[in-house]
Parts: structure tokens; sequence; C-alpha cells
């Protein structure tokens, strides 16, 4: 049975060895405390001693808009042989949002891959979300007579629902996304969090395809419900405490995989394309490890060789 003296012989012990294999190991990643006031430049500061697992939850909500393209070309053709049209297609976006929970995790081993002797990337995320995306489009057709001179008469339409009362369309989505990140610190406590990833996302709720008044009709698109894309993704990371960040940011889509359409990020409805942009703010906290009772004394064979160690002395 051991003695109080062997016991605290052995808690020191553990102790050495675990500073050592902190400064060895943990000091791939940068997990202290940043010092953000004038005392604590001079003393230290209160340490803060939690001991934080590599991993955590993320959080990220905010508004999101569907883009269109600035200019809006007039285009000559045919309705029917003989009946020469000019028309025009003007799409806008509309405001949206979207929100989703997921985790965060942060390597602490060595890393096997390196870029310029660093780390390839220093975090990676996952999340599982809703998306609220909608955008409008109205046409404008000026019809000529045969000798392509005479103007016959102008019409125009627009998307909208059946009953007439909202212009435009609204879909909603469900989402998976994974993105590696690649942090540039700029001091203790700000970094440039760069982001590229892939986003996953299934159409569950349909918006109208209906149109009011005049349209081209063989212009007219509708996405599949499947939707996948790489995405690029820039924040300003903000640390506010020892494993806990705030991130201010923006994410777009990069490159469409399907519905693939020339690797066009865009979704496709009415006649236009609306590209979605998400402004997020997205919150990460790492989890505490869970506190010990007493002295931890290792493993069966750590404590064998204790005893052996003791036994000599």
């Amino acid at each position: 049975m051991k003695t109080k003296n062997q016991r605290f012989i052995y808690c020191l012990l553990l102790v050495f060895s675990f500073l050592v294999n902190h400064n060895s190991s943990f000091s791939q990643r940068d997990m202290t405390p940043g010092k953000n006031s004038k005392r604590n430049k001079v003393f230290g500061g209160p340490a803060d001693r939690r001991e934080l697992r590599p991993y955590g939850f993320q959080f990220s909500a905010g508004p999101a808009y569907s883009m269109t393209r600035l200019h809006n070309p007039t285009v000559h053709t045919e309705a029917i042989p003989g009946r020469p049209v000019d028309y025009v297609i003007d799409p806008s976006g509309k405001l949206g949002f979207f929100a989703e929970i997921g985790m965060a995790h942060f390597p602490m081993k060595a890393p096997k891959i390196k870029f310029i002797k660093k780390r390839f990337f220093s975090y990676y995320d996952w999340g599982l979300g809703f998306k609220y995306l909608g955008g409008k489009e109205t046409t404008n057709i000026t019809n000529y007579d045969p000798t392509g001179t005479v103007v016959m008469s102008t019409q125009s339409g627009e998307g909208n629902d059946l009953a007439n009362t909202t212009k435009g369309y609204y879909n909603d989505y469900v989402y998976g996304r994974f993105t590696l990140h690649k942090n540039i610190y700029l001091g203790d406590k700000y970094y440039l969090d760069n982001g590229i990833g892939v986003n996953f996302d299934y159409r569950v709720l349909t918006g109208t395809q209906n149109y009011i008044g005049s349209y081209m009709a063989g212009t007219q698109h509708f996405h599949k419900p499947f939707v996948a894309q790489f995405h690029y993704d820039l924040g300003l990371g903000i640390k506010l405490r020892r494993g806990s960040y705030l991130i201010p940011g923006i994410q777009i889509p990069i490159l469409g995989m399907a519905e693939f359409h020339k690797g066009n990020p865009s979704l496709q409805w009415y006649s236009s394309n609306y590209w979605p942009i998400y402004a997020h703010l997205k919150y990460i906290i790492l989890l505490p490890k869970k506190k010990s009772k007493g002295c931890n004394e290792g493993t069966e064979e750590d404590r064998k060789r204790n005893k052996e160690y003791m036994q000599g002395q």
C-alpha cells in the first residue's frame, strides 16, 4: 500500500511527464489565451487553466441574397416565322436567410501535409442547416410587323404566384456542408479565416413556377431539387477567450456540380440564373475536458514502473 510520500512523489513525476509531453506535442497548436489588457501584459493576468478538447460546437446564421446579372441584353428573334420580336428579361434577387449547427475540429498532431513548412489547414468544420432563397423576374416583349419596322404591340409579364399576390419565388432547402479553413493571424486576437469546401442542398419546398402575362417559354428552366457546389468562405476571426471564437464573414458558391451547367454555381429559375451569397456570423466554442478526481495514477504499467522505482529507493 502506497504511503502519502510515495503518492506525492508519484504525482510530481506525472506532472513533470505531462509538461514535457505538452511542450513536445501541443506546441503544434497555440491554445493559450491572448493578453488583451495593460495589467495582463505586465502581470500576466489570471491564468485560464481549463483543459479543452480540440473540438467543439459551431453555430452559423445570417441573411442570404440571390445576385443576378448586372446587364440585361435585348434579344432579337422570331416568335413564329416572319414575326420578329425583341425581348428583355430582367431578373433581381430577394432577401433570404440561412441557419446551421455543427462541429469544428482543430487537429493537434503534427501535420503530415505542409504548405511552405506550415499547416495546410488550421481546422475544419461541418454543419447541417436550412436555406430560404428567392428571386423574381419580369419580361418585356416588343412585337414587329413582317417588315420589321413597325411596332405592333408591347407585352410584359412577371413571375408570380397563382393568386397574383407575391412577386417572384422562394425555395426552401435543407443542406449539409464541409469546409477546410486556413487562418492568417493578425495578432493575438484577430485572424483572417479562409475556407474552401463543399455543400449538398436538397429543395424540400418548391416556390411558384407560374408567370403572369407574356414570357418566352423556350428560355425557362427550373433547377432540379438536388444541388452540389464548391464554395469559398472568408471571415474575420475574433478570439473572445481561449476556445471561444466569433467569425463574421461571407460565403459564396464558386463551382456547381449538380445540377451541372458548365460549372456555373448559380441556381436556374424562370429564364435567369440566381447566385446566392451568404453573410454569416459564426460562433465556435470548444468543449472542456472532464475533470479527474484526485491524482491520476496512470495505467497499470505506469503504476508497476512507479512501484519498482519506489522499491529501489
